[in-house]
């Protein structure tokens, strides 16, 4: 029965995975509606009080659907309450994935399906890149700044979902039950996975690569195997790694058409010959007696796997860095707490991060506020007056900061204890044998990149990354209550004891109590099966008419702006739909209905200083200075380092003030 469900989630994963890795919001709304219908469909048809679940994995589910509902009351005091339910929403989005995972019936041999159809499915994402590098089809369309940011979007988030899936089809591979061809084919799609991730030249992935490889060779049983797996990939990804790196001093154009090609074409040959050699490894290693050692030396062969492993990744890093890694170090460490901008040849070896910067207002917003936090997703607006830097992030860039700065130490708790009491409902898998016990392992790979990578980043928000961590940790903490329930002795008829042997209830007080209790679950679950219709459906509708309205903006500005209205109906917190609607009206010269679109934006977003700034440039072409300048003023102390709000306050009191015409090109790129 999990087959069929875990196969849609599964697959909803890898959608997200190739459209932006499902950070659009009119990607990964209806992902949730998707999820909610179908934990729905999976509770009606096991039937609530079929489904069992360890004190663990009832413990973990219980302080998410907490921390899920401790986030929506933090629209009550957050600044931007649009922002807000839309964290929210995620949150939900995220709640929705790992109950749907835990509640199905898992056996082995269904999640192994479930792992084998994701690493497989992200493989095939990598290859078509190659293909696409090799080919030079779009390669700009491909890069951001000489580094893969494809098919995510973003950089960093690339690096790790290459990561998670080459860490799964290496433990995958390594299983003598798969035919030879299957585990040659997962270790070719293993070093493809490797190679890109090398092209992204994400230093927060290089830096934490070494504590990653360690933890996943701690939780894999079956080390010397997984390692002697792991070590194809892996001398695959470095005979071609200086093709990898020249993409990133390829200028745009078409030299950079030129590096993509060869190091597309390198790479490929180099996963056909992985391919080969791996299979042939593979059906020889089926020929081969399984060893049987002590577990003396076994734990002796853990330890030296985990030095080795530590010292593989080492290598690679020194020869990232072209064989300066202390240098490396040091110049990072001056660029993480003094940014600048360089230049080095690698963005391995450059140095300038806004993060030093990010978190330290993070940890300045929890100390502000260190119950509730800012609000979910508030960052920003509270950033941008406080910052030594000149961006703009919408997030902490750090899981734990998200979580305190966001929902302050009452929202870390409850994470936190989800997160604990998930990884130990996970546990009674993890302590069986024979392939239970490393299809768990396996499940727990993309949340060891998850946590210890998105310590550096913001991961927490790209679904393709928190879809994996999440869903496959709940399936682990599935097959972990199975495991429980194997071992536990059959008891009693149920409701005929009480305490001590003592007798229980009788008679018709049992079926009248189960009744009553029935109708109450059902009750309490179709009262939040709306509930979450409501907050997740009106929210994606406004998404699509800011959406629709978006695309209509240059061809049909009326109907863009009747949309926008629409929207903002649809969801009264969010200020995009004025925001936008503001825009699109100082573009066509409708300057009264610009200043009202700006003004419901303010209202419900007060520290956006580009609706300040917007309606103060409708309020001076409506010629009402005092207005404009007052709106000018708002927009400099929310965000003092932006060159048009200086020239806009400059220019509020003389015969030429800043217009429309002349500010909208330097601004717009805000949307």
């Amino acid at each position: 029965m999990a087959l069929i469900p875990g196969g849609v989630i599964v697959a909803l994963m890898l959608v997200w995975a190739v459209h932006n890795g499902g950070y659009d919001e009119d990607t990964w709304y209806w992902g949730a509606l998707t999820l909610l219908a179908l934990l729905t469909a999976i509770l009606i048809a096991r039937g609530i009080g079929a489904v069992r679940l360890a004190r663990a994995g009832k413990l973990a589910l219980g302080a998410f659907a907490l921390y899920v509902a401790w986030s929506y009351l933090s629209i009550t005091w957050a600044e931007s309450p649009g922002d807000a339910l839309t964290g929210s929403n995620r949150a939900l989005l995220y709640f929705l994935l790992f109950a749907a995972m835990l509640v199905l019936p898992w056996t082995v041999r269904g999640a192994l399906a479930a792992l084998m159809t994701f690493a497989l499915g992200v493989g095939v994402v990598a290859i078509v890149l190659l293909f696409r590098l090799a080919a030079a089809d779009h390669v700009a369309d491909l890069f951001v700044g000489g580094r893969l940011a494809a098919p995510t979007g973003y950089i960093n988030s690339t690096a790790a979902l290459f990561t998670i899936g080459a860490l799964v089809a290496i433990a995958l591979a390594a299983r003598r039950e798969l035919p030879g061809p299957v585990r040659g084919l997962l270790v070719a799609f293993a070093c493809a996975g490797l190679q890109l991730a090398v092209s992204v030249q994400s230093r927060g992935w290089l830096f934490t690569l070494p504590l990653v490889a360690l933890v996943a060779i701690v939780i894999l049983p079956d080390r010397l195997r997984v390692a002697a797996t792991a070590l194809l990939p892996i001398v695959g990804t470095l005979v071609p790694l200086h093709r990898l790196l020249a993409v990133y001093q390829a200028a745009p154009g078409a030299a950079l058409n030129q590096a993509a090609s060869r190091a597309g074409q390198a790479a490929l040959v180099v996963c056909a010959v992985v391919f080969f050699v791996g299979t042939l490894l593979a059906w020889a290693d089926s020929l081969i007696p399984a060893p049987r050692p002590s577990a003396t030396r076994r734990r002796a062969v853990g330890t030296i796997l985990a030095v080795l492993a530590v010292a593989a990744v080492a290598v690679g890093g020194i020869a990232a860095t072209h064989g300066h890694p202390v240098r490396f170090v040091e110049r990072q460490w001056h660029g993480f707490s003094h940014p600048q901008a360089t230049s080095t040849g690698s963005h391995f070896t450059d140095v300038g991060s806004g993060r030093y910067d990010f978190w330290r207002v993070a940890l300045d917003a929890f100390l502000a506020h260190p119950i509730g936090g800012l609000g979910q997703d508030n960052f920003d607006d509270y950033y941008v007056p406080r910052r030594h830097t000149g961006e703009e992030p919408s997030y902490t860039h750090s899981l734990e900061l998200r979580l305190l700065a966001h929902t302050g130490i009452v929202g870390f708790a409850l994470f936190a204890v989800f997160l604990v009491a998930a990884i130990a409902a996970a546990m009674p898998a993890r302590r069986r044998s024979g392939l239970e016990v490393f299809v768990a392992g396996a499940a727990l790979l993309p949340l060891v990149v998850w946590v210890i990578h998105g310590s550096l980043d913001w991961f927490w928000e790209i679904p393709a990354l928190s879809g994996p961590a999440l869903g496959f940790l709940a399936m682990a903490g599935a097959l972990g209550a199975a495991a429980s329930q194997a071992t536990e002795p059959a008891d009693g008829a149920p409701g005929l004891t009480g305490a001590n042997g003592a007798p229980g209830p009788t008679g018709a007080n049992v079926p009248r109590r189960r009744s009553s209790g029935r109708a109450v679950t059902a009750v309490v679950g179709v009262l939040a099966v709306v509930a979450a219709v409501v907050v997740l459906g009106f929210p994606y509708l406004s998404v699509r008419e800011v959406s629709v309205a978006s695309n209509m903006r240059g061809t049909d500005p009326a109907k863009a702006l009747s949309d926008l209205r629409i929207a903002a109906d649809l969801n009264p917190l969010s200020p995009d739909p004025g925001r936008i609607g503001g825009t699109i009206a100082l573009q066509t010269g409708e300057y009264a209905t610009a200043r009202d679109r700006f003004a419901q934006a303010i209202s419900r977003e007060r520290g956006d200083w580009f609706s300040w700034l917007g309606a103060g440039l409708a309020a001076s072409a409506l010629g009402d200075r005092a207005a404009a300048r007052h709106d000018f003023d708002v927009a400099g102390s929310i965000n003092r380092r932006a060159q048009v709000i200086k020239e806009a306050i400059a220019r509020v009191g003389t015969a030429h003030p800043l217009t429309p015409s002349e500010a909208l090109p330097m601004i717009t790129s805000v949307l």
